[in-house]
């Protein structure tokens, strides 16, 4: 059912690292990472940022009764907004996490740990929906319904996932940390088909090529990469070679740096368009911004 109001994605929260707010920030939000994916029936959640909460109080009112949250890690802007996702306090409900594996210890016990009573009140076996855990590993896609979601790994400290989504003959890629051509402050010009860069990356260049849509994150300007390599988020020259080589023609940008206001955003979007254009890369491109509505 094609453009059905009910089968779209929804970002939830476009932040990185920690939320916003302020008059600055109204434009494009200031919750952290997630996104809702929605087929009819289906339904999937990808990471619970802050963003979560939010999106939880609706699915409290509909009485959602399984709800898989797929995580691409577990780093705080990631998993904030778990402990106030309504639907875990309703016993009727089914939560299946999905994670990575190659984390020092399971995703359950980060959890437990991070439900510690130091730091909230409701313990982890306390919570009243009842909870699974599942590990996600490269080439082992997962069906949700009529949704299927492949992971990959991305180039980020520790175990981080990125996606694809497939969902009503549509491909998404999502990609919220990533350091693309780790290093490389060159003109994204410079780099030919057969140079070693892109043959060192052509796993994760393969896996994105044919997307319809590609959500990923380009946290810096080149000014600002060149003191942050090895942070584990692309410069925007070096996303921008990724959607060339990936063949993208369509790029929402997200997962924003908290110190980025509304107008550093649209500044942000300007590079963005010039860099494209200098590549001679015929690919649109926009910002994502917390509640923005993509039909499927």
């Amino acid at each position: 059912k094609a453009h059905d109001r009910n089968s779209y994605i929804k970002f939830w929260g476009t932040r990185g690292s920690n939320p916003v707010s302020g008059h600055e920030f109204i434009r494009f939000g200031g919750n952290t990472a997630c996104l809702e994916v929605r087929h009819g029936e289906d339904m999937l959640i990808i990471d619970a940022g802050s963003g979560i909460r939010p999106l939880g109080e609706i699915l409290d009112k509909e009485k959602q009764k399984t709800i898989h949250i797929f995580l691409s890690h577990t780093h705080w802007d990631h998993v904030t907004g778990f402990p106030f996702f309504d639907p875990i306090y309703d016993p009727d409900v089914q939560i299946v996490i999905w994670s990575p594996v190659g984390f020092e210890k399971p995703t359950r016990e980060l959890f437990t740990d991070m439900l510690a009573l130091a730091y909230f009140p409701v313990r982890l076996e306390d919570i009243r929906a009842k909870i699974s855990f599942n590990d996600l590993r490269d080439g082992h896609p997962v069906s949700i319904g009529d949704i299927t979601i492949d992971s990959h790994y991305a180039f980020h400290p520790g175990a981080t996932l990125c996606f694809k989504i497939h969902v009503g003959g549509k491909t998404y890629g999502y990609v919220t940390d990533n350091e693309m051509f780790m290093g490389y402050h060159g003109n994204p010009n410079a780099i030919g088909k057969d140079h070693t860069l892109i043959q060192s990356h052509a796993n994760i260049i393969d896996f994105f090529k044919g997307c319809d849509t590609l959500i990923h994150e380009a946290q810096y300007t080149p000014l600002e990469y060149q003191r942050r390599v090895g942070w584990g988020h692309s410069s925007i020259p070096n996303a921008t070679l990724l959607c060339k080589y990936a063949e993208i023609k369509d790029w929402i940008v997200t997962h924003h740096d908290p110190k980025n206001t509304d107008s550093d955003l649209l500044d942000k979007l300007q590079l963005h368009q010039d860099i494209l254009e200098e590549c001679n890369l015929k690919c649109h491109v926009q910002m994502a911004f917390d509640g923005l509505k993509i039909l499927i």
